[in-house]
């Protein structure tokens, strides 16, 4: 790890808000529960000398038993960067929003909503952003069932055959 400095911030705050924090290629990760995530991002974001304070990326996965929201952090004046994953009730998948953080979080929280069925608590307009709205289901959930292939074949041969 280059930068000591932003190490001793990171554990610092994982003890703060009850996180875990490893480091995989170089890169910090801090784990945290869906409920302290607001806190975690101010704080990174307000770390002093070394914020953290551009969100340039956030997407939901799935990890079968539990959802996850990752959030990629950086700095605009050095090199730091720092990733954050808030573990979220895959039957009750809500966190808060991070838009009164940053407003760039709009659309990517409106994607992890339209694919993951994370719901973020605040956001000022969730709803679908690629599937329309009676759309049925997460598609990118692991437990999503599409039609299996025998079926899609009928419907092709019958659009096919018309």
């Amino acid at each position: 790890m280059e930068n000591k400095a932003l190490k001793e911030q990171v554990e610092k705050l994982a003890a703060q808000v009850t996180g875990e924090v490893e480091e995989i290629s170089g890169e910090l990760i801090l784990k945290v529960k869906a409920s302290s995530v607001t806190e975690t991002l101010n704080g990174a974001k307000n770390f002093p000398n070394i914020p953290c304070d551009f969100l340039h990326d956030l997407c939901g996965l799935d990890l079968v038993d539990h959802l996850e929201v990752v959030y990629q952090l950086s700095s605009l004046r050095g090199p730091q960067r720092l990733r954050v994953k808030a573990i979220v009730d895959r039957e009750n998948p809500v966190i808060d929003s991070v838009t009164s953080i940053w407003q760039g979080a709009n659309f990517l929280e409106r994607e992890a909503y339209d694919m993951f069925g994370i719901k973020f608590k605040g956001h000022p307009n969730l709803k679908r952003i690629y599937m329309w709205d009676d759309f049925v289901g997460y598609p990118l959930r692991k437990d999503y069932v599409t039609e299996p292939i025998e079926v899609r074949n009928i419907v092709r041969t019958r659009i096919e055959g018309e």
